[in-house]
């Protein structure tokens, strides 16, 4: 077993919107994938380009789309105070590729993880971890570039989320 240390940066953005709010301007600037075409490209095979073409065709401007999104609130409500939580995955099946195929195991910090509380003072949070800090990690260019592009990505979301 190898075990490896890695510093992490946690961006937490507090915004003026409800929760409810910012939930709806994550997911217009997230759109939530389609799963169902997704699954369908599996069962066909398709080319690169016809992958990246659907892609881009489900990605919101910013160039990334919600792969799963867990509402953790209602459960977690039933053990204690009201909660109102979500946690999304977020990323891009063609960008992050590319950095698979430079180390697989950048699979367990791709898609990326941000999560929209709000806390006991009614505030609304959107919280992520800086993708470049996570997979520094790997020691490899081509990861490095593509991580710099996500850091600037989820800030421009974060911006958009607490206007």
């Amino acid at each position: 077993m190898d075990t490896y240390n890695l510093r992490v940066e946690r961006i937490d953005v507090i915004s003026t919107r409800s929760f409810s709010e910012v939930v709806a301007t994550l997911e217009k600037n997230v759109p939530i994938a389609d799963m169902s075409v997704i699954l369908g490209m599996l069962a066909k095979s398709p080319s690169a380009g016809e992958i990246e073409l659907v892609i881009s065709d489900m990605v919101g401007e910013l160039g990334f789309v919600v792969l799963a999104k867990l509402d953790q609130g209602p459960l977690v409500s039933l053990l204690g105070r009201p909660k109102k939580m979500s946690l999304y995955l977020i990323g891009n099946p063609v960008l992050a590729n590319r950095m698979y195929e430079q180390h697989p195991a950048v699979g367990l910090y791709a898609p990326l993880r941000a999560s929209v509380y709000e806390d006991d003072r009614g505030k609304c949070h959107f919280t992520y971890e800086r993708p470049s800090a996570l997979l520094e990690q790997f020691n490899n260019e081509e990861i490095r570039i593509v991580a710099r592009m996500l850091d600037q990505k989820m800030e421009t979301l974060a911006e958009r989320l607490v206007k």
